[in-house]
């Protein structure tokens, strides 16, 4: 069955409703069932994809600061899961649940608008997320470990940022060259997903209409 987002009053009568919520979930387990998953991979793949690439600038910019703050093994831990596993598994979730979704249904008339979305959710939890959080929590291990001379946060703000422009200065070719490729990345795959919704409904239309030809009307469950 193919699913088509249509009017109430455009909508056949032995059509099956489904809410929103029930499409979306009927066209992903069929997204997973289909024969042919070279055909489909953007919908299977595009999450993990996306959340892998925060996990590679995650990581970058923590072993980054960790290093130039001579931090050692002090906090590692406590450092990489939020600076690296945290933005890869917000990356997925909230392309998982404010993209595709709209995808699916076709609910955004402007694909462009929606690829915009997918990278700016992917520059922000990939890029931005870690080029402000990993800083802030690298300084605190330095100070409460000594490993690096640094002002007070409270006392001198003026002097923390002027050291933070300083240290970030030699990354920064780096994380713009990150920036782009992590737009890129989710303008391209986002694209390959409408391209593949397309072709999936097109596909079951086909089938459909081959079925009614030959006199056999599918089951519906």
């Amino acid at each position: 069955m193919a699913l088509l987002h249509k009017k109430a009053s455009e909508i056949p009568k032995d059509a099956v409703r489904l809410s929103e919520e029930e499409a979306v979930q009927y066209f992903l387990k069929l997204v997973q069932n289909w024969e042919n998953r070279s055909e489909v991979w953007p919908i299977i793949y595009t999450p993990g994809v996306l959340g892998a690439g925060t996990v590679f600038t995650g990581f970058y910019i923590n072993n980054y600061y960790r290093r130039v703050l001579k931090l050692g093994s002090y906090g590692r831990l406590s450092s990489y899961l939020p600076a690296v596993a945290l933005p890869a598994i917000m990356a997925t979730f909230f392309h998982t649940t404010f993209v595709l979704p709209d995808i699916v249904l076709n609910k955004e008339p402007c694909p462009v608008c929606l690829q915009t979305r997918a990278a700016l959710l992917q520059t922000g939890f990939g890029v931005a997320y870690p080029m402000l959080l990993v800083p802030l929590s690298s300084f605190m291990f330095a100070t409460r470990h000594f490993t690096y001379r640094l002002p007070s946060i409270v006392e001198k703000p003026k002097e923390v940022l002027k050291l933070y422009r300083k240290l970030s200065g030699p990354i920064m070719l780096p994380i713009t060259l990150m920036l782009a490729f992590s737009t890129a990345l989710a303008i391209f795959l986002t694209g390959k997903e409408y391209e593949t919704v397309y072709k999936v409904n097109i596909r079951l239309l086909q089938l459909e209409r081959q079925l009614e030809d030959d006199g056999v009307v599918p089951i519906q469950s």
